[in-house]
């Protein structure tokens, strides 16, 4: 029983109002920098499917239009994906009971037929793209418009495996208007219960093509087989929150300071130029110092308007003046303005300033810590595009190779464990950026002496390819030049001198 029971109310309802009001200045509305801030606390749908067409379309004008926002790209793909990420097969030689030749003999195999598959347009069904070279349109599909899908497809030609993929853009997956209603219908996805994306409807053809007759037909594309549980569809978008059905462009969040430094940019290109020009005026009494419909050599004149350009001579009426306003250019704080707001760009992309602009300016050190964190964030776009995109592209390749007869995976179908052992893998990434040789492949030997490092790993990180492929041929070279006594037989052993080599004793050469 309460001793104070009016106090112990009014303790309760502070409580509450505490908890309610709650202590973070950044929820407060009554602070002046905040009273016109408005937001709603919605889902990662509600948030992003209504905006998704605008975002779209303006990520896709600024990639083809504005500087920064193409560069970007251009370096997130070539950093990413570069020319086409290479698979490395690793198998579970343990869990499938396989001798190291054993295992080594089917790696090899595996990888130079999805190599021979990879490299072939006859898996793309359009005919116009190998593998590598699909990786990077898929790549720029997401970072412009935050998503494409993958569909499982036969090759329309003689293939290495009968594999093919569509790649589909993200304006093809479109809620059809007979689903509009459906409340697991999410932006042209269907998902369960659970968020798990069971179907797509997918457009024939793309919404915006100004030539097409069938933009409304669709087609209904399950995820997963009916009767196999094969995916059937691989719908490639990072994913920011749970839920969330579409991807997001990259640019999003910056496309309005994109636009604005596009403008301010414009605007000082335009001055510089207006600044540059020497246009001469000839105002005369009668206009009779020219013939009519006459203009001088340089003279530009529209119907309406008198333009300026270099070296121009224009003539006005007789009751008419000029008066210009010098646009006082170049202007001074054009250059770190600009930098100010690529730096923003930079952070929001996780591209440091130096390599988005393409110039190094700092030091080593500096320069070497900004490729470092760009190093971890390509790294980190790597993994997905592998997750989502290469190994089960590499699932399906296997599985319909093991089908035709080309390759033998005993249990490969028959458990999900016995499966994954078969399907390791390492994609081979681009090689990275070198700024100073000597000083970079010094820490590497370093770090395979001390064991804290491998040749594989340094291989793939520094040049590429196959470190046992590069071994072999050092061995043939090695060779070659001991034939011709340009090397010692044992590297790291300096050779005799010529000179000694002929004026030592009978049966001593060589010793």
């Amino acid at each position: 029983m309460a001793v104070a029971p009016d106090y112990g109310a009014r303790r309760y309802r502070a409580r509450v109002a505490m908890t309610f009001a709650g202590q973070y200045a950044g929820a407060k509305s009554n602070k002046t920098a905040l009273k016109a801030w408005r937001t709603f606390a919605g889902s990662a749908d509600a948030d992003a499917l209504g905006d998704l067409p605008a975002l779209r379309a303006r990520s896709r004008d600024l990639r083809r239009n504005n500087p920064i926002a193409a560069g970007a790209g251009r370096t997130g793909r070539a950093h990413t994906v570069g020319a086409g990420l290479a698979v490395r097969s690793t198998i579970n030689r343990d869990i499938l009971g396989l001798s190291v030749e054993q295992a080594n003999a089917w790696e090899r195999k595996t990888e130079t037929l999805f190599d021979l598959w990879a490299r072939s347009k006859s898996c793309d069904v359009s005919m116009k793209q190998n593998f590598y070279q699909l990786q990077g349109l898929i790549f720029d599909a997401v970072w412009d418009s935050g998503d494409c899908l993958i569909l499982r497809r036969k090759p329309k030609t003689a293939a290495v495996v009968p594999l093919a993929l569509s790649v589909i853009e993200a304006d093809r997956i479109a809620t059809p208007n007979d689903k509009m209603a459906d409340p697991d219908v999410r932006s042209g996805v269907r998902v369960d219960d659970d968020g798990m994306a069971v179907a797509f409807y997918v457009l024939h053809d793309h919404p915006g093509d100004f030539v097409s007759q069938t933009a409304f037909d669709y087609t209904e594309v399950q995820a997963y087989g009916k009767n196999s549980g094969e995916r059937m569809a691989l719908h490639i978008y990072q994913k920011h929150r749970p839920y969330q059905t579409r991807g997001v462009p990259e640019l999003a969040p910056i496309i309005e300071i994109l636009k604005q430094l596009d403008r301010y940019s414009e605007a000082e290109i335009m001055a510089a130029v207006v600044s540059s020009f020497f246009t001469v005026f000839i105002k005369t009494r009668d206009n009779s110092a020219l013939p009519d419909g006459e203009a001088i050599p340089g003279m530009q004149t529209g119907a309406d308007e008198v333009v300026m350009g270099p070296g121009a001579v224009m003539n006005i009426g007789t009751d008419e003046d000029v008066v210009t306003a010098n646009p006082g250019r170049a202007n001074g704080n054009f250059d770190a303005f600009f930098s100010a707001i690529v730096r923003q760009i930079g952070v929001a992309l996780g591209i440091p300033y130096e390599l988005l602009i393409m110039h190094f300016e700092a030091s080593y050190t500096a320069s070497r810590a900004a490729i470092e964190i760009a190093t971890k964030f390509f790294a980190e776009r790597r993994d997905w595009i592998v997750s989502d995109l290469c190994d089960p592209v590499y699932e399906w390749f296997v599985s319909t190779a093991i089908l035709s007869g080309l390759i033998e995976a005993p249990g490969f179908f028959e458990g999900p464990a016995r499966r994954a052992a078969w399907l390791g893998t390492n994609w081979i990434p681009p090689t990275g950026l070198v700024l100073d040789p000597v000083k970079e492949w010094e820490g590497d030997k370093l770090g395979i002496d001390l064991g804290a490092s491998t040749l594989e790993e340094v291989t793939l990180r520094r040049t590429g390819g196959d470190w046992k492929a590069k071994t072999e041929q050092r061995a043939r070279e090695h060779a070659a030049r001991v034939a011709v006594r340009l090397e010692p037989p044992v590297l790291g052993v300096k050779p005799e001198p010529a000179e000694r080599r002929e004026s030592a004793p009978t049966g001593m050469k060589g010793k």
